[in-house]
């Protein structure tokens, strides 16, 4: 699977390219996120990772915006999955852990959805990553009615012609091993077979194999396990939040990807802004020798 991620990009933006997604290989595009935000913009990237609430539409499109995407996008052969922030919700701009006023009130009015009004200090704590906050009103994804309302959320972006999803801050969601039925209960409640990968970067071996039992891991982390993981040269993340990947240049990130191309079956390729490098003939002929080792297409469920 070779996945185009195109942040900050709005649908009909996307719509326009098709064509040239591919004629560059790829075989599926990650939308930007598409749920309610408490503010709008384009120039605060972190922005679309702050949502008010599990319903589709917000300056990067509408629901019929998506639907026409997904339809141009299967003539083509490409699947579109969409970005789902389920994990938490936009703060208050006094900073803290409450959640911001545009929060949907089905939401804010059942004070068993949220965590413990606790901080993460420290990120190699299991114990942490899963029942405190990353710096935003997070939820304990235990909860049946909060699960009722994100299986819904998906079904409903899957009625638009979803194939696949990627799980934001899919860390901090418990594994079954670990007493948390998420993701047997959701995946099982969908409409259809998705496509399903969750970040979890800075992971051990240990902790891949134990997210990989449930749906495919998007990492930083060069794994053993090849074929139960998505892996990137760059991502939004390393390159404005981490910034460790910032100062190289295109053409570097493209390099690494081409050898992440040739050595894993799944990858992500991450768009920077203002930037065509996706487009260029490295990426095409890359895909295009990965195809010949029979590196095919997955719809994963597991």
């Amino acid at each position: 699977m070779r996945i185009l991620h195109l942040l900050n990009w709005r649908l009909k933006d996307v719509l326009k390219v098709l064509d040239k997604v591919k004629e560059q290989g790829f075989q599926a595009i990650q939308i930007n996120p598409l749920q309610p935000l408490k503010e709008d913009g384009f120039d605060n990237w972190w922005l679309s990772y702050q949502p008010c609430g599990f319903s589709i539409g917000n300056q990067y499109g509408s629901k019929d915006d998506l639907k026409l995407l997904c339809s141009e996008a299967k003539k083509r052969g490409i699947a579109i999955y969409a970005d789902v922030i389920c994990t938490h919700v936009a703060g208050s701009n006094d900073g803290g852990l409450t959640p911001h006023e545009r929060v949907d009130e089905k939401i804010t009015s059942n004070p068993y959805f949220f965590r413990e009004k606790k901080l993460i200090t420290n990120w190699d704590s299991r114990y942490e990553v899963v029942n405190y906050c990353a710096g935003l009103p997070s939820f304990d994804m235990q909860n049946w009615d909060l699960q009722n309302m994100i299986i819904d959320f998906l079904n409903e972006l899957i009625d638009c012609g979803v194939e696949g999803f990627r799980f934001d801050s899919c860390k901090s969601i418990k594994t079954p091993k670990e007493g948390c039925d998420f993701f047997p209960r959701v995946f099982g409640s969908l409409k259809k077979a998705t496509y399903n990968y969750g970040e979890v970067i800075f992971a051990s071996e240990e902790l891949i194999g134990l997210y990989a039992e449930n749906l495919d891991v998007l990492t930083n982390t060069l794994s053993r396990n090849r074929n139960s993981v998505v892996v990137f040269a760059e991502s939004h993340d390393s390159y404005y939040e981490f910034s460790y990947t910032k100062d190289k240049s295109s053409k570097e990130i493209t390099e690494e990807y081409k050898n992440l191309v040739h050595n894993y079956p799944n990858t992500i390729y991450f768009a920077r802004s203002f930037d065509d490098e996706w487009q260029s003939q490295d990426i095409k002929e890359a895909h295009s020798l990965a195809n010949d080792n029979n590196f095919q297409k997955r719809i994963i469920y597991k």
